[in-house]
């Protein structure tokens, strides 16, 4: 995205997802450096690109749910504020799951930030949070899928968590190297093939000379 097209998302932000926006404002700060610059240019105030640039720095999983209006801009720029991911997504769970407020979701950072609690102690003193309702953190599989799964881990020699917690991150492993790798095949494949490396060339120079030489033996 250049900074033209981030100028016009933010000018037109009700129709564009809050992630859209964020990504925008991204565009236009490495540019200018500052909100207040960029406010100048569009039509939101400098705290909103703030608040929307953060939601953009999130992770993505949260950033979907946040555009999905599952967490309010409010309470992603909260969760932003937390430095520990596992911790961002934890308060996430339970700003869905159990309806927090942006109140009580400011309270909790605070308290994590300025009193150096632990967020999961935080959230079940202060809000009242039981993590044993939170959908999100519970495994809702059938007897048939835990028969079934046990059975695969312990003829592995594992616990049917440890097993499944492996199979997944196996089938989620992006490997970039791998990536990077076939991408430089691929390209050096379409590379275009130079007039001294292609015999088909040759080929078809040494005919029109021919060509050339016979037309001038028959014309003179």
């Amino acid at each position: 995205m250049d900074s033209e097209k981030a100028k016009e998302i933010l000018q037109q932000p009700s129709s564009r997802k809050p992630s859209e926006l964020g990504e925008a404002v991204d565009v236009l700060y490495k540019q200018y450096g500052n909100y207040d610059a960029i406010a100048r240019e569009v039509e939101l105030s400098a705290g909103q690109l703030n608040n929307l640039r953060r939601v953009f720095l999130l992770p993505s999983g949260i950033r979907w749910q946040v555009d999905k209006g599952k967490i309010r801009v409010g309470q992603a720029y909260h969760i932003s504020r937390l430095k520990e991911e596992n911790d961002q997504w934890l308060l996430a769970f339970c700003i869905i799951e159990s309806k927090i407020s942006v109140k009580d979701t400011n309270a909790a950072v605070n308290s994590v930030l300025r009193h150096g609690l632990q967020l999961q102690n935080v959230l079940q003193e202060k809000v009242k949070i039981r993590f044993d309702e939170v959908k999100a953190l519970l495994l809702p599989l059938a007897f048939e899928d835990v028969f079934k799964i046990t059975r695969m881990a312990w003829s592995k020699k594992s616990e049917w968590a440890d097993f499944s917690l492996k199979a997944i991150e196996e089938a989620t492993r992006v490997d970039h190297e791998y990536i990077a790798n076939e991408l430089a095949k691929l390209a050096d494949q379409l590379r275009p093939v130079s007039m001294d490396q292609n015999p088909e060339s040759k080929d078809t120079n040494a005919g029109q000379v021919q060509n050339c030489q016979i037309h001038d033996a028959v014309c003179h």
